[in-house]
């Protein structure tokens, strides 16, 4: 893609002369055959960019035919409610080379086409068609604010000034701010218009939240609009950096075979890098000069992931970027199911079921590990090994999970009472859920006088003291206990302790009496305090047999279910729990 001098000036609003200096000067790198003189295009804009420039699009500023046209698809969605103007939710152009592979044909009707998302007042316009017209069509959007299609007159605020980046197809090294590129085999250099107007936003997702089956639907639009509603309200121009297509794989005769197609392009205008790392640690990174074939690397180790990257030599900018994570084992099975089937028929002849009596089978595994790389698989163990331990202590110090073995039953229980004691400043009730906090009490008979408080030996010493300490810890708020406990003929069994210990405490039942056997109305264990939200993997009882694990949330899920359970009063028909308050 070359423009020559007058092309350029064009482009610019300059004069030849003007151009021809800058060529003269080394600002300007130009090619030269014979007594034509030409600059390639991303020469020009990045020139053009540095002495703030205007640049009219090459569409508009190429007329001689020097350069070859790009073809493009502008996808348009708007919102038809709450508004007497349809407005744009975001509206995204993606062009690349007419001749290159893609979702475009050659020649397009340039016509627009719709779909209507039903009660949820939205559209999406669609439109292929020369990058020229698209260009001409944001033109009309930066002078008038607005945009007609087929009679609709959809209506925008943008920023006058565009910001320019790039988005890789890597989705990896990039960080969880960057977009993805519109393209799945290219890089694409942007141009983004936003909008700073709230109201679109607040639109989108108040449709997200109620039309989650929206998102399958959206995938027309060529961006995850669902997952960046910060871009809500813009204009975004991608092209595709499609004159150069690379790709890398990796064989596993450890080797990288980096392919690049350079057709139309001179072998010195990229360069390449290349890398390969294996848990975590980098056994390759080398730099080549870009050529019109491919290049093979031997590597000395087994590798886990690879990556590539794409500079252009006259300013040294990414254009194409790709790291992937290689799976290092698929394991399959087959089972060859060879017992007959068995059709059962009523008197009428109709099919009523179909099984299949206990027979024979053959099961089949394909692994694809050829199992010579026992070294580096030793060592991939290891480091997976470290990675689990490294990421719960990371876990430890945020404070968003810890996680105690059961052997470490007195460190659980003193990090869920110094959990409780951190929140004592709080006056709001404190929730603790757990469908087996109750003991399960001993029948009742001619000895129950006797063994009257027996049942408190049901529980082990370290859960009584657990139990004491939390009521201790809560003294100064009520603690609201939500158990799952089926007998309930008796008090609990520390009622026989000080009311000063035990006077805050309430404990309900809720039971599940809808199937035919009652079962804990609730099934998962947490904490909720004022300040925090913790769901806890087991049962208290079974701390010091399966060990747990505290996991710090914020969505207020259980919180909101805790309070709408104790909101339930005892015989209520209003729904299938049966609710009792233990005393």
């Amino acid at each position: 893609m070359d423009l020559t001098v007058a092309d350029l000036a064009h482009a610019v609003g300059k004069s030849e002369n003007y151009i021809r200096q800058h060529i003269h000067r080394k600002h300007l790198i130009a090619r030269k055959d014979g007594r034509r003189v030409s600059v390639a295009l991303d020469e020009a804009m990045r020139w053009a960019r540095e002495r703030r420039l205007p640049f009219v699009s090459p569409a508009h500023a190429v007329t001689t035919g020097s350069m070859e046209r790009r073809t493009a698809r502008m996808t348009v969605l708007t919102s038809h409610e709450r508004s007497a103007q349809p407005i744009n939710l975001f509206t995204l152009i993606r062009h690349r080379r007419r001749g290159a592979l893609g979702p475009w044909a050659t020649q397009s009707d340039e016509t627009w086409t719709h779909d209507d998302f039903g009660a949820h007042g939205l559209r999406l316009f669609t439109i292929d068609a020369s990058f020229e017209r698209c260009q001409a069509l944001v033109d009309r959007i930066k002078d008038s604010g607005t945009l007609r299609i087929d009679g609709t007159e959809v209506g925008y605020a943008l920023e006058p000034v565009p910001r320019r980046h790039w988005a890789y197809r890597d989705a990896i090294r990039r960080g969880d701010d960057s977009i993805p590129s519109p393209f799945s085999r290219h890089s694409a250099e942007i141009i983004e218009y936003w909008s700073l107007e709230q109201q679109p936003r607040k639109l989108w997702r108040d449709v997200l939240a109620s039309a989650s089956e929206l998102r399958p639907r959206l995938a027309g639009l060529g961006f995850p609009l669902d997952s960046r509603s910060d871009r809500v309200g813009n204009l975004m121009i991608a092209g595709a950096a499609d004159e150069v297509r690379c790709d890398l794989k990796f064989h596993r005769d450890r080797t990288l075979r980096f392919h690049v197609d350079t057709n139309d392009m001179p072998p010195t205008s990229y360069r390449a890098t290349v890398w390969a790392s294996h848990s975590g640690d980098e056994v390759f990174r080398q730099e080549f000069r870009v050529t019109g074939s491919y290049t093979l690397v031997e590597l000395g180790s087994d590798v886990d992931r690879i990556g590539f990257a794409i500079y252009r030599v006259m300013d040294g900018q990414c254009v194409d970027s790709r790291d992937a994570v290689l799976v290092k084992e698929i394991s399959n099975h087959i089972h060859l199911d060879s017992r007959p089937t068995l059709d059962l028929y009523d008197r009428r002849g109709h099919l009523i079921h179909r099984v299949k009596p206990r027979g024979s089978g053959v099961m089949f595994n394909i692994n694809a590990d050829d199992g010579n790389t026992e070294i580096d698989n030793e060592i991939r163990r290891l480091s997976l090994d470290w990675g689990v331990h490294e990421r719960e202590a990371a876990a430890r110090r945020e404070g968003n999970l810890v996680r105690f073995r059961p052997s470490e039953f007195d460190q659980a229980a003193l990090h869920f009472i110094e959990t409780l004691r951190n929140d004592s400043h709080q006056t709001a009730p404190i929730y603790v859920a757990d469908p087996y906090f109750m003991p399960k009490q001993r029948p009742r008979g001619a000895e129950a006088e006797h063994h009257r408080h027996d049942h408190v030996h049901d529980l082990e010493d370290h859960l009584i003291r657990l139990y004491l300490d939390m009521f201790a810890a809560t003294a100064d708020r009520p603690l609201r206990i939500l158990c799952g406990t089926t007998e309930n003929d008796s008090a609990p069994w520390w009622s026989g302790f000080p009311s000063a210990l035990t006077s805050h405490v309430t404990v309900r039942s809720f039971i599940d009496i809808s199937g035919r056997k009652p079962k804990p109305g609730f099934h998962d264990r947490y904490l909720i305090t004022p300040a925090r939200e913790l769901l806890i993997t087991n049962s208290f009882n079974g701390w010091s047999k399966h060990g747990v694990t505290f996991a710090s949330l914020q969505y207020g899920v259980y919180r909101s279910e805790a309070m709408q359970l104790w909101a339930l009063e005892e015989g209520s028909t209003s729904t299938p729990l049966r609710i009792q308050e233990l005393r």
